[in-house]
């Protein structure tokens, strides 16, 4: 659930007059606040005096992904993808100049083993390091990590790049690898990641720089799990040292290192001089400033203005607008995101199949992805996003067919409707959303009455299963299990499966989508989950949303990832 200041009014579309509304939905949604994890204690930055401003990065765009295949030694390199605003020609990188970065909130937590929030991981992959990386193409590549090997199905093994220094001038060696796993299957940690790492049974230090991880059972999703958070490796002298306030002092590996973080204004990392990348470049920049300006159009009109060089979201709205506009570059970076409803199977109306089948058959996610989302994004077949190797364009997102949705009506045995409450956030184009779904479904015969919930009251009710059909917004994760399992996976607990389904078979094959380590055996999985889910409509699935950026043309060689986040090692200022 996403929260702004904003609660627009609720509008009302006769059942003649949705379609004909879709034409002027319009309206904004903050993907940077929408990570769907559970945050941790947020942090209370240092209240000392700003710092002179320092400029943005750029955010990501989209190349044709590959897969996160089985772990190997030394995975051969791949041609990265052309970056968004490559250096100009003939000019080689300069050092110097701060980038100005506008975000859509505050971040919450600079501890990465506590994070819930998209906004810090956007901060962390310029500060922090994790042991893999992805390249413009989703493959796994070598981070912190020079090599590793897979000697049998519950054994990986990591050779560590040498001569690597954390911020603090602490060395960064096998034994600080441990000491991180460590710390996040400690309990009083409370580390979000534990989920996560949950097939890890502990890290082993095999010498100096080599460090083995034994697991539970095989977990062919793993590896692309280390490319974020669970695998950025903290200083454990900075954890000893800060303790609980480590969330506002974070100390990592990472070619920029942390400044101060002045709440409600900016947080200001700079280059780390002493960095020791796996390749070589960057960092060229002085400082990377970041500021959180919640209200989109300000955010777009400081772009234009010139106060920031680089904003994180542009809204469907101001899409075609900033295409438009030759002192702006615009990327469409497609994202790993699904955007739906999780419909609660656990009580009624929706612990009846048939119900949840009308409802699925009486939504047209076709026409909201482009009357709605004006076409800045694709409609929805499932869970798995067009930017995932694991998606299958065989299978078409489920056609709005009214007399099918009234079959189901009857069946359920409510041939005249029924009533049930939406659940949603607080954004024009939540919003917006919301009252096309009304609309559709008023046609079908059944009633949505539409709650406006903050982010906060939302994650309250998900947790506690206190809704009828809720809004849910992923970010995505770059190996398909991330979109999957945690979701749809049987649990004794709500977890992220707010649905509360339960399908043995999807069970099955949700294990077996970890224990298979063959790409192509996997597709065949996720793509027979997919059918599975559409027949029991636990989700009404949406769209997965296209991450429009925006920056100064001065902004150079940004090369974008599809998972979203903003990585600066190679960018510099013209």
């Amino acid at each position: 659930m996403l929260a702004t200041d904003s609660r627009p009014p609720r509008r009302h579309l006769s059942r003649r007059g949705f379609l004909q509304a879709f034409a002027v939905l319009s309206g904004g949604l903050a993907l940077s606040a929408a990570c769907g994890q559970q945050p941790g204690a947020p942090a209370k930055p240092a209240e000392s005096k700003p710092a002179e401003a320092a400029k943005p990065a750029a955010p990501a765009a989209t190349t044709a992904p590959a897969a996160a295949a089985a772990p190997a030694s030394k995975p051969a390199e791949s041609k990265p993808a052309e970056a968004a605003k490559p250096a100009a020609s003939g000019e080689a990188p300069k050092k110097g100049g701060t980038l100005r970065v506008g975000l859509t909130t505050e971040a919450v937590t600079m501890d990465p083993h506590l994070s819930g929030s998209k906004i810090d991981r956007m901060i962390y992959h310029n500060v922090y390091e994790p042991l893999v990386v992805l390249d413009t193409r989703l493959q796994i590549k070598p981070g912190l990590a020079d090599s590793w090997t897979q000697p049998d199905p519950k054994t990986i093994v990591f050779k560590l790049r040498q001569g690597v220094k954390f911020h603090d001038g602490t060395e960064f060696d096998a034994e600080s690898v441990k000491f991180n796993f460590d710390r996040m299957q400690n309990p009083e940690t409370k580390s979000v990641r534990t989920g996560e790492i949950a097939n890890v049974q502990n890290a082993e230090v095999v010498d100096k720089y080599t460090v083995k991880l034994n697991l539970k059972k095989p977990d062919a999703a793993l590896l692309a799990t280390l490319t974020d958070r669970a695998g950025m490796i903290i200083s454990p002298e900075a954890v000893k040292k800060f303790g609980a306030d480590l969330q506002r002092n974070p100390v990592g590996t990472g070619p920029f290192q942390f400044v101060e973080w002045i709440k409600d204004d900016h947080l200001t990392v700079k280059r780390f001089d002493g960095y020791v990348g796996a390749k070589d470049g960057g960092p060229y920049l002085d400082q990377v400033r970041y500021r959180p300006i919640p209200d989109d159009t300000v955010k777009l009109q400081s772009l234009i203005g010139g106060e920031i060089d680089f904003m994180d979201y542009v809204q469907p709205r101001d899409v075609a607008g900033v295409k438009g506009n030759s002192n702006l570059v615009e990327i469409d970076v497609a994202s790993l995101a699904a955007f739906g409803y999780q419909l609660n199977t656990t009580r009624p109306p929706f612990d009846n199949k048939a119900l949840r089948l009308a409802v699925a058959h009486g939504i047209d996610n076709e026409a909201i992805t482009k009357g709605v989302w004006l076409g800045v994004g694709t409609a929805a077949n499932g869970p798995i996003s067009p930017a995932s190797w694991a998606y299958d364009s065989s299978i078409p997102p489920i056609k709005r067919d009214v007399a099918k949705a009234k079959q189901f009506l009857a069946e359920a045995g409510k041939p005249d409707g029924f009533t049930f409450t939406l659940s949603t956030g607080q954004t024009p184009i939540a919003s917006q959303e919301a009252e096309a779904i009304k609309a559709m479904l008023a046609e079908v015969g059944i009633t949505v009455e539409i709650q406006l919930v903050d982010g906060a009251r939302g994650q309250a009710d998900g947790n506690a299963r206190n809704f009828d059909m809720t809004s849910y917004a992923w970010s995505g994760r770059p190996d398909p299990d991330g979109n999957t399992f945690q979701f749809f996976k049987t649990q004794p607990g709500s977890g992220l499966n707010w649905a509360g389904y339960s399908n043995p078979k999807v069970d099955e094959i949700l294990d077996k989508t970890r224990e298979v380590s063959d790409q192509a055996e996997r597709k065949k999985l996720y793509s027979e989950l997919v059918k599975i889910l559409q027949a029991d409509s636990p989700w009404i699935f949406v769209v997965h949303p296209v991450e429009p950026k925006a920056f100064s043309p001065k902004v150079q060689n940004y090369d974008p990832v599809p998972d979203g986040m903003m990585r600066f090692k190679d960018v510099w200022l013209k």
